[in-house]
Parts: C-alpha cells; sequence; structure tokens
C-alpha cells in the first residue's frame, strides 16, 4: 500500500513496477467473493507514523483491494487496486489508483501475457501525482522458491532504466526485491520483507536505498480479519 505522495521518483516507479512480478493463475467459474479486513500503525525511520487499514476481495481470477493511510498530521492517502486472471488465454490485467492528501492522483495500468516457455511478459503505464507518464515492460521467470524478473521503464523524457526484480519465500518471510539502473548508472533499490507473527498479526518491512546511498525504512504491523 501507498501511504506517502512524496516518494522520490525512482522509488515510485520501483513500487510500481512490484505489479510486473505476478504470474497468470487460473480463472474458474464465478464463485463466492472473500472478503479480509486488515488494521494497524506503521512507523519509519524519518519519525513519521500513522494508521493503515484496507480490505481484500478474492474471487477466482480477481482481486481487487481497497487502503488508506492516515499519517500523524491526519493527512490520508488511499489507493484501490483490481488484478484479474485468466488461465485460458494466458493473460491478466492490473489497475490501481492512489490518491494523495491533496487530491492528486496516481494511476497504473498493465497487462500480462503467458508465453510458451513458462515465462510472463507485462507491458504497461504509470501517471503519477504531477501528471506525467512512463511506460515500462517486464519478463517474469518462475524459480524453485519464488520469481525473478528483468526490464526496462522509460520515463516522461524518453530516457530508460532497466529493473530487476525477484521475489523469493523461506522460513516464513516473503522477500521482494525490485531495482532501477538510470541511464546515468545510478542505481535504487526497493526491499520489502513480509511476515506472519506468532501472535497471528503480520509485519511489512520497506526498505528504499535512493540513487544517493541514502536509505529509509518503513515497518508496518496489521492484523487481518475476515469480513463480515
Amino acid at each position: 500500500m501507498k501511504t506517502s505522495s512524496r516518494l522520490p521518483v525512482l522509488a515510485a516507479l520501483l513500487a510500481a513496477s512490484f505489479a510486473l512480478l505476478a504470474i497468470p493463475s487460473a480463472l474458474a467459474a464465478e464463485a463466492k467473493a472473500k472478503t479480509k479486513k486488515h488494521s494497524g500503525t506503521y512507523s519509519n525511520s524519518n519519525g513519521n507514523s500513522g494508521t493503515v487499514e484496507g480490505t481484500v476481495t478474492k474471487s477466482k481470477g480477481k482481486r481487487t483491494r481497497e487502503g488508506s493511510a492516515t499519517n500523524q498530521d491526519g493527512e490520508t492517502t488511499t489507493r484501490t487496486s483490481e488484478r484479474t486472471r485468466d488461465k485460458d488465454t494466458g493473460t491478466g490485467t492490473y489497475s490501481s489508483t492512489t490518491t494523495g492528501p491533496e487530491g492528486k492522483t496516481a494511476t497504473v495500468n498493465s497487462t500480462s501475457k503467458k508465453n510458451e516457455d513458462g515465462t510472463v511478459t507485462t507491458d504497461g503505464s504509470r501517471t503519477g501525482l504531477n501528471g506525467k507518464t512512463s511506460t515500462f515492460e517486464n519478463t517474469a521467470t518462475k524459480t524453485e522458491d519464488g520469481r525473478t524478473s528483468t526490464g526496462t521503464i522509460t520515463g516522461p523524457e524518453g530516457k530508460t532504466a532497466t529493473t530487476t526484480g525477484s521475489v523469493s519465500h523461506e522460513n516464513g518471510v516473503t522477500t521482494k526485491t525490485q531495482t532501477a539502473t538510470g541511464p546515468n548508472g545510478k542505481t535504487s533499490e526497493r526491499v520489502v520483507s513480509s511476515k506472519k507473527n506468532e501472535d497471528g498479526t503480520f509485519t511489512r518491512t520497506i526498505q528504499v536505498t535512493n540513487p544517493d546511498g541514502t536509505t529509509s525504512t518503513r515497518t508496518e504491523t496489521v492484523k487481518a480479519d475476515a469480513a463480515p
């Protein structure tokens, strides 16, 4: 969930490109949707904190998310997203809209296609809070414990960054890593680690390393419950 409208440009692109790591799965006949709610708190290395809440609704071939984050100043950012998958055609779609505290929006839209060799190719675009649009393409390959990906992001000015990514599952921890290297050779990295705790809550840690080497860390702890 995006919780700030002030992310650095490359970091925002990294967040968007995480959507590229998904691999299409089965779409069957219409089934009863299952919804879960979650709520919790977050804090980051800049001394900011706040609350988060949202819902995830799953049915076969479709997943929708709605969420919000409110910081210590009472400013709220919301995000909605939808992902669809079709096993018969080997295709999928993803769309999301993030609305910042001032009402400005950022959107991501992409389509995916499973290839004969088992890889998944994704193409899409992201329009930022500033109204400027970037495009991206990515190919993901399944591995024994997750998947890896490579691709490119072309910014509003036509400059291209290369991306690499990975998702791994080990000892109850899921780790997603995404890097972007710009035309000047400088690299940004975003690492997201998630795990379920013994008390039933979930902890997610997000660390972003900027091109100048500075880092920021954000930690979320949430509790998930089945919605009525």
